[in-house]
């Protein structure tokens, strides 16, 4: 399968694409060459790489709307986990759908995900073609988050051959995962070269919690048990001590930056000039529906960056490319895919912009635009792993899901 992209604006200049399979086979100048598929941008789109979600929750699509304005541990206890008992695997595949179809209209091409079920979230994520990193989720005090069903399913999914889907071991979180789990985790994502992918430091409460228990903060637990290496990508991370991120910097770990989530459930701010100037890799996330409460990328990496100038009081801060490389590169290189960059040799995981769209006007330039101005509505086609996901905003088969959830969600709100 080949793609011959014409007249796009690639860093402010006409440029033609060709990809092949799931590369960028070449670059350049008026290419008249065959392919299989033809899209002509006409100098009025522009080229980006695909936004890359770096931590969510992606069924939790099901909730969105649902229990809103309360705190975290009423929120969490009293409405999300009895909600959550209630699902099963079909609700997980539609829910995950939902959040594939919001992600491509918006410009998302790959999203880390951690939730239940996950045989129905990789097949969901496949059919949407959608590139995913799917978390076995580890957690204690639930069946389905023992190790046994851990390796149960991975055991069933390596034999497999997938396209766009890859995986992760999910520990939840330090106060949901014991000291005995959290190490059979890492040894067990070091032995199938996998990622670890672990709430961390959220909230101030769970760092009083556990210097209480240990009489250390979560980063310091960590470090003391081996857990923490380059392959591990923590998400929040807000209540980091000078220590705890002098640890992260010499452990080469990766964080996660959910900045409306944090707000919405007042979590805290993620400190992001000290991570930064540590040179921490610093990636982009939502969190889940249900705290967020969608997937929009743009919208994120907009208060993602106003958030952070108001903090320090400080405009020159978190620019708006230092935000959209966080968006696309830091994601990438976090989760080990050779993406985020439109140059040859790269996976053709990529979008185009409609430069017609009134947020781009005048268009002085085109990052600033995509930071501050926009929202993913400005993106007209989206193409993951050399195949086309979206063509002037049309998703193959998005009005069935829609009808799918809508009757779905009425049976849990």
């Amino acid at each position: 399968m080949s793609i011959l992209i014409k007249n796009v604006i690639l860093n402010g200049k006409r440029r033609d694409i060709l990809i092949e399979g799931n590369k960028i086979e070449k670059i350049g100048k008026s290419l008249n060459l065959r392919a299989d598929e033809k899209i002509d941008g006409k100098e009025q789109k522009a080229v980006l790489p695909g936004l890359i979600n770096c931590h969510g929750h992606s069924a939790m699509t099901l909730f969105r709307g649902y229990a809103d304005d309360l705190p975290l541990k009423e929120w969490l206890e009293k409405k999300i986990w009895p909600l959550e008992a209630k699902l099963n695997r079909e609700d997980v595949y539609w829910g995950t759908k939902l959040a594939c179809l919001e992600m491509i209209k918006t410009g998302t091409t790959c999203f880390n995900d951690m939730y239940w079920s996950e045989e129905a979230s990789v097949e969901a994520a496949e059919e949407m073609g959608i590139r995913a990193k799917i978390g076995l989720v580890v957690l204690d005090f639930l069946p389905m988050g023992k190790r046994e069903n851990i390796e149960k399913y991975w055991n069933i999914f390596k034999r497999k051959k997938f396209k766009t889907v890859t995986f992760s071991i999910a520990p939840h979180s330090i106060y949901t995962v014991s000291k005995e789990s959290l190490v059979w985790a890492k040894n067990f994502a070091k032995k199938n070269n996998l990622l670890l992918h672990i709430h961390l430091s959220e909230t101030e409460k769970e760092v009083k919690d556990c210097q209480k228990k240990y009489r250390l903060r979560p980063v310091e637990y960590l470090n003391k048990i081996g857990f923490l290496n380059q392959d591990c990508i923590l998400a929040h991370s807000i209540w980091l001590s000078e220590k705890e991120i002098k640890i992260l910097t010499q452990r080469r770990c990766n964080v996660v930056y959910n900045p409306c989530s944090n707000m919405k459930l007042a979590s805290g701010i993620f400190p992001y000039k000290k991570i930064r100037k540590a040179g921490i890799n610093i990636c982009l996330g939502t969190d889940g529906p249900a705290s967020n409460n969608n997937l929009d990328l743009f919208e994120e990496m907009k208060f993602g960056a106003l958030l952070q100038k108001v903090k320090e009081k400080d405009p020159t801060v978190a620019s708006a490319s230092e935000i959209f490389e966080i968006a696309t590169k830091n994601g990438a290189k976090a989760l080990r895919i050779n993406a985020g960059e439109i140059r040859v040799g790269k996976l053709a995981d990529l979008i185009l912009i409609d430069l017609n769209q009134v947020c781009l006007i005048p268009g002085h330039n085109l990052i600033s635009d995509i930071v501050y101005s926009c929202s993913g509505t400005c993106v007209s086609d989206v193409i993951v792993n050399g195949k086309v996901l979206m063509r002037d905003r049309k998703v193959k088969g998005e009005g069935k899901i829609k009808r799918e959830i809508a009757i779905r969600a009425k049976g849990y709100a």
